[in-house]
């Protein structure tokens, strides 16, 4: 485990004291990861468990759903789906769709 001291700077990411960084995963050509036998058994995840997928500032965050109440949960999803601009996505795609023909 290596600790960041201050702000760990690597490729232009710059890491709370906060943070920790626990390993470096690799993403399979299915798009799944593998969460380390050490960090699942620190945080108590189990087989077969539900995690929350968030993204922040182009980061990708997984937090244990016992963590949030369905509450919670319905209360993140309706902030990030109301500041979602569904006229200009509809629009973006009609034009791709004319410039692919």
């Amino acid at each position: 485990m290596l600790e960041s001291i201050n702000l760990f700077t690597c490729r232009k990411i710059c890491i709370p004291m906060t943070e920790q960084i626990e390993d470096i995963i690799k993403v399979s050509s299915k798009g799944q990861i593998v969460i380390p036998r050490e960090i699942r058994k620190k945080l108590g995840v189990k087989s077969g468990e539900k995690l929350l997928v968030l993204t922040r500032d182009g980061d990708i965050l997984l937090r244990k759903t016992g963590e949030l109440s369905i509450e919670d949960i319905a209360k993140k999803l309706e902030k990030s789906t109301s500041e979602i601009d569904v006229d200009k996505i509809v629009a973006e795609a009609i034009d791709w769709a004319r410039k692919s023909k």
